[in-house]
Parts: structure tokens; C-alpha cells; sequence
């Protein structure tokens, strides 16, 4: 196959990568519902039998936002490991990583631990639960999509490089 071949198989139409995009965040999304899948189901049942506020004061939440913290680990990581020319943008994947522990995963395991020991936790603790968990599914989302645009950069550099 010829190197022109080779560019006009790689030409990224507007709506190619948009579609690709699309499926991409589709498919993430359908990763988180799943995960919160059992985490929504207690939180109904909670909800059905003790209400907001106490559902919102026990574990749930600290305990849904470590796993999807936890999966944003996971996902940078891979995105390192799995293909050696991402080795080049290791230290914006630690930073990412460690942001993740500092961010979601410690306070989210904290809480958890805390909420769990304390007989009454403090009222200010249902507005931070929530919270970890809408970062811990930012998290994953930005994981992914930084994975996949940094994987993208690369593929693309290494083309580059074949046509020249």
C-alpha cells in the first residue's frame, strides 16, 4: 500500500470523527451507568424506606465515587501501558493519576471509612458525597477521552512520520 494510500484511508472527515467521538462517550457513559447500577438500586431502596436524608449521610455515595475513582486510575494507566509510544506523555498521566487520588479516591474512601464509624455524621457531609460522585464520573470520562485523543496524537505523529 502506498503512502498516499495510506493518507487517504487516515483522512479524518468532520463527521467520521465526530461519529467516533460519539460512540466513544456513548460507550463510556454506558461504563458508568453500569457501574452505578448497583449503588442506584441500594440508594432507591434506602430512599423507599428512610428517605434523602439519611441515604445521603451513609456510605453509598463515598463508596460509588471511590469505584468510578478507582476506574479512572485504571483507565489512564491502561492508556499508558498498552501502547509503548505513550510513554512520552507519562508525567501528564501521573499528574492525572495522582490528581485522581488527591481528588476522588482518598476523600472518597475517607468519607466512606468516617461516615461508617461515626454514629451521626455531620449534616454538611450529604453535599460532599454527591459531589465526589459527580467527579469521580468526570474522572472516567476524561480519562477515557484523554486516552484515546493521546493515543490519537501519537497514531497520528507515527503516520506522519511513515509518509515523510
Amino acid at each position: 500500500m502506498s503512502a498516499q494510500e495510506k493518507l487517504d484511508m487516515r483522512v479524518d472527515r468532520p463527521e467520521v470523527t465526530e461519529t467516533r467521538e460519539l460512540r466513544l462517550l456513548y460507550g463510556t457513559y454506558a461504563d458508568i451507568l453500569f457501574v452505578l447500577l448497583p449503588f442506584a438500586v441500594v440508594g432507591m431502596f434506602k430512599l423507599w424506606n428512610v428517605g434523602l436524608e439519611p441515604f445521603l449521610l451513609s456510605y453509598d455515595l463515598s463508596l460509588a465515587a471511590a469505584v468510578l475513582g478507582g476506574l479512572a486510575v485504571v483507565k489512564f494507566l491502561l492508556g499508558m501501558l498498552v501502547d509503548p509510544t505513550m510513554a512520552k506523555h507519562r508525567e501528564w498521566i501521573t499528574f492525572l493519576v495522582a490528581g485522581t487520588f488527591f481528588l476522588i479516591l482518598a476523600p472518597s474512601l475517607l468519607f466512606s471509612v468516617l461516615v461508617m464509624l461515626s454514629e451521626e455524621p455531620p449534616k454538611w457531609v450529604m453535599f460532599i458525597q454527591p459531589l465526589l460522585v459527580v467527579l469521580g464520573v468526570t474522572a472516567y470520562s476524561s480519562a477515557v477521552l484523554a486516552s484515546n485523543r493521546l493515543r490519537k496524537d501519537v497514531e497520528q505523529r507515527i503516520f506522519d512520520e511513515d509518509v515523510a
